[in-house]
């Protein structure tokens, strides 16, 4: 504290001299203040630095005084001005930051792609969009079926369906459980869908029932365990692309359907009345209109239907035609 208050107390003295002596050189006001020159002029400085002192060449000891109300006033306008220019630059790093943060979300929705999950709430509005999604399938479709098989009565619906979509040239894979592919009528429809653009795959164990349309649209169960809770619908190519993955894995790790079932009815000939039934069932004749045309019993007729499926491997009228027609036998 007494070293700091002889700074001060010398500060002062040097301060007065110049005032009071413009004539003095620095090395006399030292002499009076009884330092050395050296100290003094690190004392002007000093008070050169508060304001008090200005450089002047012309002077003596190289300086002149500043009043010390003048010293403030210039102080204080000297800092008003550094904070001026500190708010104006805080105000433009601000606006900079704003600009910024608006932009934000137009730049990550350019690197995101918006998935949507639309939901199915019923199994009628599930078949109405799955009806929907096929006819605007562009390059291929992919199911997979867990659980048991589908009904009887929808075989045909379903090989209507495919046909439909091997004529527009869509790749169709579809994935069952090997218990399924043991039931009857569903050998003879997995032994049809093997053929160029379609195949057909058995499977120990299948995750979940799922249904992938080209690369950006799929539809999932709500409860895997019960399918009457409807379905979501998924549209995005980045979502469905992880799915489609899942069903590599799945498409792997299965075999493909027996290979005598899918052979059955290769080398199939029919005789005349054979061909004759074949063409009036097409035609969508009733069974009795068949018999009285061939002169045969309605039991006879059906004897004969039932051969004729059993030869060609296939467990519906419908499937029988359509086997027909593909192996040329009507032609």
């Amino acid at each position: 504290m007494g070293e700091n208050a002889e700074s001060n107390d010398a500060r002062r003295r040097i301060y007065g001299l110049i005032s009071r002596n413009p004539g003095w050189t620095l090395e006399e006001m030292a002499a009076e203040v009884g330092c050395s020159r050296a100290e003094a002029e690190e004392m002007c400085d000093e008070l050169g630095l508060l304001g008090l002192l200005t450089p002047a060449s012309a002077s003596p000891s190289g300086y002149v005084t500043v009043t010390p109300e003048v010293a403030l006033t210039r102080l204080f306008s000297a800092e008003e001005r550094q904070t001026t220019a500190h708010l104006q630059l805080v105000s433009r790093i601000r606006t900079a930051i704003s600009t910024l943060v608006c932009d934000l979300p137009l730049l990550s929705e350019e690197r995101r792609e918006v998935v949507d999950v639309q939901t199915l709430p019923t199994p009628a509005v599930v078949n109405a969009f799955l009806e929907q999604a096929g006819s605007a399938a562009r390059v291929r479709m992919r199911s997979m079926h867990p659980g048991g098989p589908p009904p009887e009565e929808l075989i045909d619906e379903m090989l209507l369906r495919d046909k439909e979509m091997e004529g527009r040239g869509i790749r169709v894979d579809a994935l069952y459980p090997r218990r399924t592919a043991e039931v009857p009528y569903m050998a003879a429809y997995l032994a049809d869908a093997v053929r160029p653009g379609r195949e057909a795959r058995i499977a120990e164990y299948l995750p979940l029932r799922m249904i992938l349309f080209d690369d950006d649209r799929a539809v999932l169960p709500v409860n895997p365990a019960d399918s009457s809770e409807g379905a979501y619908a998924i549209h995005g190519r980045s979502l469905v692309a992880s799915l489609h993955a899942l069903y590599d894995y799945c498409w792997r790790n299965a075999a493909p359907s027996p290979s005598v079932l899918a052979r059955a009815g290769e080398h199939v000939t029919l005789d005349g009345q054979d061909l004759v039934v074949v063409r009036m069932l097409a035609d969508g004749v009733k069974d009795e209109a068949i018999a009285r045309h061939l002169g045969i019993s309605s039991r006879t007729l059906s004897r004969t239907i039932s051969a004729l499926m059993e030869r060609l491997g296939v467990q519906t009228r419908f499937q029988a035609a359509l086997r027909i027609a593909e192996l040329g036998l009507m032609d």
